[in-house]
Formats: C-alpha cells, sequence, structure tokens
C-alpha cells in the first residue's frame, strides 16, 4: 500500500516538472515571437519612414516640373496665339485692296504666321519613376494616376504638335521657292499683289490657321489640368511635411 502511494507521489512530482517545462518553453517562444514582431514592426516603420522620404523628394521634384512646364506653356500659348492671330488678318486683309495694306504691317504678319512652336515639357520626374518602377512609393490616388498616364495624356499634343510642324515646314517650302523672303529687303509688292493670292488659292495660309488654332486651343485645355494637378501635388506636400512622415 505505501509503495502505491509513493508511485503515485514519484509522478506527480515528475508530472509537475513537465509542466513547468513546458510552461518555460512556450514563454521562450512567445518571446522570440514577440521579439520577431516587434524587429518586423521596427523594420516596417524604418522603410515606412524612409518611402516616406523618398516620396516627398519624388513630389518636390514634380511640382518643379509642373511649374516649369506651365511657364513653358504660357510662351507657347502666346507663340501659337500670335501665329493664329496672324492668319486670320492676312486672310481678312486679302478680302481688301492691296494698296489699303502697308507693306510693314504685311511683313510683321508674315513674320508671325512664320512661328513655329512645340511644348518643351520636363519629363524627368516621371521618367525617373516609371523606368525606376517605384511609382507605387506616390500613395496619392491622382498624382500617381497623372504620372502614369502622363505620356498617353501627351500623345494628342504631340500628334497636333507634328501636324503644325508640318504645315510650317510647306509653308517655308513655298516661300523657298516662290518669293526670296529671306533676302535684306523682300519684295512686299510682289508679296501682296502676286504671291498672297496663289497662296490663299493653294490653301497655304488657311492650312497654318487651321494647326496653329488646333494647336492653340489644346494648349489652353491642358492648363487648367497642369494647374491643378500642381495645387494637388502642393497639397500633398505640404500634408506629408506637417504629418512629419
Amino acid at each position: 500500500m505505501f509503495r502505491f502511494f509513493r508511485g503515485l507521489r514519484s509522478d506527480a512530482i515528475s508530472y509537475g516538472r513537465v509542466v513547468r517545462y513546458l510552461l518555460y518553453a512556450l514563454g521562450e517562444i512567445a518571446l522570440v515571437v514577440i521579439g520577431i514582431l516587434i524587429a518586423l514592426y521596427i523594420n516596417d516603420r524604418r522603410d515606412f519612414r524612409a518611402d516616406r522620404k523618398q516620396e516627398v523628394t519624388y513630389l518636390r521634384e514634380f511640382h518643379k516640373d509642373l511649374e516649369g512646364n506651365l511657364a513653358e506653356l504660357d510662351r507657347v500659348i502666346e507663340k501659337s496665339g500670335l501665329a493664329t492671330r496672324a492668319c486670320d488678318s492676312i486672310i481678312a486683309f486679302s478680302r481688301r485692296a492691296p494698296e489699303d495694306i502697308s507693306n510693314e504691317q504685311l511683313l510683321e504678319l508674315q513674320l508671325e504666321v512664320m512661328g513655329y512652336t512645340k511644348h518643351m515639357t520636363l519629363e524627368g520626374t516621371i521618367e525617373d519613376l516609371q523606368g525606376s518602377g517605384k511609382l507605387a512609393v506616390i500613395r496619392n490616388d491622382s498624382i500617381r494616376r497623372a504620372m502614369a498616364t502622363w505620356q498617353a495624356d501627351m500623345s494628342l499634343l504631340r500628334e497636333v504638335e507634328e501636324d503644325g510642324k508640318r504645315s510650317f515646314e510647306n509653308y517655308l517650302d513655298y516661300l523657298n521657292d516662290q518669293f526670296p523672303f529671306y533676302e535684306r529687303y523682300p519684295d512686299m509688292e510682289l508679296f501682296k499683289t502676286t504671291l498672297l493670292k496663289q497662296m490663299l488659292y493653294l490653301n497655304r495660309v488657311s492650312e497654318r490657321a487651321i494647326t496653329t488654332d488646333y494647336l492653340h486651343e489644346i494648349y489652353l485645355d491642358v492648363k487648367p489640368q497642369w494647374e491643378m494637378l500642381r495645387q494637388t501635388v502642393d497639397g500633398e506636400i505640404k500634408r506629408l511635411e506637417k504629418t512629419g512622415f
């Protein structure tokens, strides 16, 4: 009988040791898991802050690009507007008597008609983001979408600019063949009485008017879109700087 109770006590002691060991092992595992989770959290926070610093840097550079693009847009809007108005004026003058048009005025208009322009777009930041595959670092949906579709959105503008270039080259080729326009003293009487009628008949001026006017309208349409995007980028920069990333 006593031997039976001694066996039970021995088993209880062994069981208690197993329980204590299991609790100790579980504690060790819990500490390791907690340590891993803390390390992962610290790494995630470090990566998050690094991404936010990079995001702010890209946004600042993109904001500078937009500022430059808007300034360049003002230039080409003025240039294409002058060319369009000059074409319209020459067409209107052609309906009047030649003596009512001064040579100086006609020459000035002719020089404006010759104006060809192209928007020299700053795209370094977008090309960097797309080329490096880091576009996802930009968290603002509207900004990221504008960057991702920038080239596609510019395709129509580039096509119309190419049309404007072709019409300019055709116009220039015609003048080079028919009129010594780049001599020091061009014969404006010949231009006024003979060549102007031929050019209008061949739609040379009308072609320039159509292409430059279309390009001018596209430039005007793009401007408010870029201004709104610039405001959005500026607001996002200020928000990130205020929150400390």
